[in-house]
């Protein structure tokens, strides 16, 4: 035990008489969003009119692109534009005109077929609870720091970091955080079980302390974390399991279950046990349980960059399988909306770069797209500054040895053909991953339906978080309900307890102007974790 105040001394023989001053200044300690969302993609975001949803809040963007009218040369026709029609001449001094020469027939002439994308909304449930007890804690002078403040402040940036996390989630992941690989079980003190694991993406960042998940089979199908045999899965028979702590320097997470992930039975996980392979999804996200597994969310980059390859529904079309069926954009009809896709398997050098921004901009140059922002995962640009480090010089000519400009600038910066991108690191993006979109222009728009009279938005969330809560709206005041007791114990009667709750919604969506943009996988990273 460290010692303060030495033994013997006068401040430690007085130290029961001395007050103990502790701040009462809480400092809350969150983690931060991703720095591209918060400072690029979020600031770079549109607003679309709320008068572009219709009908079942859908968006419905209407497209043509194929030419129309006839174009023909002049030549087979004598050049009529060019010199006029046939003439005959009558004697000497006189000539009459023909009419042989006509022009193109105007019914052979194309016309664009219009097509439509349907979008639909998507959205977030909320609630938050705090009791009279919080509040009376708050209230007395005596007690040590907030309580209300840093509830609110984490109830925020949980949305935030949900909206986050959901611009890089894939449809073709089932929008999963991650996997679990390396994963170890043991008893939690004073009650529960951890599981800690490495994320098999490396995107850690997607992870924070009090997140609720659930836990999946490698299939998607069958949540563990239920006490409830597949086919009666429900919203409520799920186990409780939380983040509770994150290792970022070795890149590993720690979930929190409150029953045993190791045992199948009927108390426990019914759906299966624990093991590498398994996915991790935010709690209650698949909304088919007890079914086929139907996992959605806010649309992101993954479901606008599709490659258009037939595999599947989530390659084949725009938004993939949240596309609206009646309204979809089929890749293999409208290859002008493909994504540039590519396995590099390996170092992404600075003629590769060229090679696949050259190939992107020589196919959607004509339909006036280009890309301007390059996301990669950590370590991705290490690796490619690495391929240049061998051919660095010193420049020594008439001055002392400097080394003080080494390094590179914040951010990243590529010129080629003209045109200037902007790269970016994301320990939010799986790993070996690049991503290039458009974002200039505010390509990017967020489409918000218009709130329910009564409403108010959350004034502590970020301000492109729409998220209001809804309970003005039901009671015409407070948008505080209180908690009743219903469980009839009491002789039927209803009874108040001292826990008020905040419902709240957040819905919307993303579109953008220009779906196509650059993915490219298995990247070779250079990076480094910690030993201990």
């Amino acid at each position: 035990m460290a010692v303060f105040a030495p033994s013997g001394s006068l401040l430690e023989l007085h130290e029961d008489r001395i007050e103990e001053v502790i701040n009462k200044n809480i400092e809350v300690f969150l983690p931060g969003l991703d720095p591209v969302w918060r400072d690029t993609i979020s600031t770079s975001q549109g607003v679309g009119p709320a008068d572009a949803l219709g009908r079942d809040l859908k968006i419905i963007k209407v497209f043509m692109g194929s030419m129309a009218g006839v174009l023909e040369q002049g030549k087979p026709r004598s050049d009529l534009t060019l010199y006029g029609d046939d003439t005959d001449q009558a004697g000497a001094r006189l000539y009459t005109q023909n009419l042989d020469q006509v022009w193109p027939d105007p019914t052979e002439g194309p016309n664009a077929m219009p097509y439509r994308l349907g979008v639909g909304m998507r959205s977030m449930m909320s609630n938050i609870m705090f009791t009279l007890g919080e509040l009376q804690a708050e209230a007395t002078p005596a007690f040590i720091g907030e309580v209300i403040a840093p509830k609110l402040e984490g109830f925020a940036r949980n949305i935030s970091h949900t909206m986050c996390n959901y611009w890089y989630l894939s449809q073709n992941d089932d929008y999963r955080l991650s996997t679990i690989t390396s994963h170890t079980v043991s008893a939690a003190s004073p009650s529960g079980y951890n599981i800690k694991f490495t994320p098999d993406n490396e995107a850690y960042d997607r992870y924070y302390v009090g997140q609720r998940v659930d836990v999946y089979d490698a299939s998607g199908t069958v949540r563990f974390n239920d006490s409830a045999a597949e086919a009666a899965q429900t919203l409520t028979t799920r186990q409780k399991v939380f983040v509770s702590h994150i290792d970022e320097l070795k890149g590993e997470v720690t979930l929190w279950s409150e029953t045993d992930p190791e045992t199948d039975n009927s108390s426990n996980w019914e759906g299966g046990v624990v093991a590498n392979g398994c996915l991790v999804v935010y709690a209650n996200s698949d909304h088919a349980l007890g079914g086929t597994n139907a996992f959605s969310g806010f649309a992101g980059v993954n479901s606008w960059l599709k490659s258009g390859a037939t595999t599947n529904a989530n390659t084949q079309y725009l938004l993939g399988d949240d596309r609206d069926t009646s309204n979809q954009i089929d890749l293999t009809l409208h290859p002008e909306f493909k994504s540039f896709t590519k396995d590099v398997s390996g170092v992404l050098t600075e003629h590769k770069l060229r090679k696949y921004l050259r190939r992107f901009h020589s196919a959607k140059n004509k339909y006036g797209q280009y890309i301007d922002c390059l996301i990669a995962s950590d370590g991705v640009w290490l690796a490619y500054e690495a391929t240049k480090i061998g051919r660095e010089i010193l420049d020594r000519t008439g001055r002392l040895a400097s080394v003080t400009n080494e390094g590179s600038s914040e951010g990243f910066k590529f010129t080629f053909d003209g045109r200037t991108y902007t790269g970016y690191t994301s320990t939010y993006v799986e790993k070996e991953t690049v991503y290039g979109i458009r974002k200039g222009g505010s390509n990017w728009k967020r489409y918000v339906p218009p709130s329910q009279k009564g409403t108010s938005r959350f004034d502590r969330a970020d301000s492109f978080v729409p998220f209001e809560f809804i309970a003005g709206a039901l009671t015409g005041g407070s948008n505080k309900l209180p908690i009743y007791n219903t469980d009839g114990s009491d002789g039927g009667i209803t009874r108040v307890t001292e826990g008020i709750q905040m419902p709240g919604q957040m819905r919307m969506q993303l579109v953008p102007d220009q779906p196509a943009g650059l993915k490219l996988t298995s990247v070779t990273e250079d990076k480094v974790w910690s030993d201990n």
